[in-house]
């Protein structure tokens, strides 16, 4: 299943990347750019081990994204499509908007043990989501996830309290996935777009609690 990004300029330049999140890990070759590497600013919490793994696989697949757009200033106008199986979606918006977005999906779908795990939200991809939407999609996937493991006769984590812990981490990478993408960026779009991630995370992580009573309008309502 693939998913495109495409970017049109003003002074008609395009960037198209497609993303298939059904992908395998990325081959690792010497042309990779040094932040590439596990050690590279190394997120705190990484679970791979330096003797079996010398490139961080998101990172590798992140690469050519962030080559391409690395000299491109984030506030930088463009119509953008997102083109998926089902449907098609077009935007126009600021450069840094649509990265978000695109590296969000890129990251989801990476061979990381940490990112790796919303790999399924991918399948239902939402381009330019807001908090709300974005906090509503993980709630419920992670529900589902909890509702096969009541059917299994396992113990549900019901409060949501694994959904926090894993929004905690996913700051803790973000902010060193920055430091990463900084030693690459000639100008800011790249940065701003793993920034916003970073923002996001911790939006989430911290509103859990305070905002799933804000999010009953989009409950099902009762029979």
């Amino acid at each position: 299943m693939n998913i495109s990004y495409q970017f049109l300029f003003e002074d008609g330049t395009r960037h198209r990347v497609d993303v298939d999140v059904q992908r395998k890990a990325a081959a690792v070759s010497a042309a990779l750019p040094e932040w590439t590497r596990l050690g590279c600013s190394r997120c705190p919490n990484c679970p791979l081990s330096p003797e079996q793994h010398s490139h961080c696989p998101t990172a590798v697949d992140l690469a050519p994204t962030v080559t391409a757009f690395a000299p491109i200033i984030s506030h930088r106008q463009a119509r953008v499509e997102v083109q998926m199986p089902e449907r098609t979606i077009s935007r126009d918006c600021q450069v840094q908007q649509a990265l978000s977005s695109l590296v969000a999906l890129i990251m989801a779908t990476s061979a990381c043990p940490i990112l790796g795990r919303m790999r399924g939200l991918a399948m239902t991809h939402l381009p330019f989501a807001t908090l709300e939407e974005t906090l509503f999609r993980n709630v419920g996937a992670y529900l589902l996830l909890q509702f096969q493991i009541h059917k299994q006769g396992g113990t549900p984590d019901w409060d949501l309290q694994g959904l926090s812990e894993h929004f905690a981490r996913l700051e803790v990478l973000n902010k060193a996935f920055k430091k990463r993408v900084d030693a690459a960026a000639k100008q800011d779009a790249a940065i701003n777009a793993v920034s916003a991630l970073g923002v996001l995370s911790m939006g989430i992580g911290l509103s859990i609690d305070d905002q799933l009573s804000e999010l009953s309008a989009f409950a099902m309502l009762p029979a």
